[in-house]
């Protein structure tokens, strides 16, 4: 296991039982992302965000993140690498811009919404806000023994005053994740239910291998 993940991970590898903060979780998952190099997942979503759809993610961890993700009906894809963000859906490629124009500002949501699953920093994010992340080891899924992670997480809000703004709060403000994690902390299965205006929504992402900088 590299050491960045032991480091990170100290809490899983000593195998306590006892919740772990959000911070911590997350700090953990994002580096074993990150040392993981990269790989395909597949991702079910019926979030307002992400038009539903079934959607394959090729992407890449390190040294530089860059992902590609296209939906089943070919109507969408984004692509995202040295920074650029770019939607193409109906044949005209949009650049992400948060500022920019409507067409552009609706790109930006799309990425973000496409990243919200294999960017680490994106994940760290999403587990941070959670007050404690309760742990399970040995859980079975696909007849491996998986870590498994879970919690709720409010990114509106962190008991301080004012709001709280997190990479993932244009997503899910707030809701439930569970993570499935395989021997080197990297997450095989992640499912996350909340809020997104005021409709329940689910995500569900499945990483089929690890290990490859699986892009075109």
């Amino acid at each position: 296991m590299p050491q960045p993940v032991q480091d990170a991970c100290q809490w899983l590898l000593r195998r306590d039982p006892e919740p772990m903060s959000g911070a911590e979780a997350g700090t953990c998952v994002a580096a074993a992302m990150a040392a993981g190099e990269g790989g395909i997942q597949t991702l079910q979503t019926d979030t307002s965000w992400l038009p539903a759809d079934t959607y394959t993610i090729r992407f890449a961890t390190g040294p530089g993140f860059a992902m590609t993700l296209q939906g089943t009906d070919g109507k969408i894809a984004v692509n995202i690498r040295d920074g650029q963000r770019v939607l193409r859906k109906n044949d005209k490629d949009i650049t992400a811009d948060p500022r920019g124009s409507a067409e552009e500002s609706y790109a930006a949501v799309l990425a973000d919404a496409a990243e919200l699953t294999v960017r680490p920093d994106k994940v760290a994010g999403l587990l941070s806000p959670a007050p404690e992340v309760a742990v399970r080891y040995g859980v079975p899924l696909e007849g491996a023994a998986c870590t498994q992670i879970s919690g709720n997480f409010d990114t509106t809000a962190d008991g301080s005053e004012g709001p709280q703004e997190t990479d993932s709060s244009a997503v899910l403000p707030a809701g439930s994740f569970s993570l499935w994690l395989d021997d080197y902390y990297r997450p095989v299965r992640i499912e996350i239910s909340g809020l997104n205006q005021g409709i329940v929504s689910t995500i569900t992402a499945v990483n089929a291998q690890w290990g490859t900088r699986a892009l075109p």
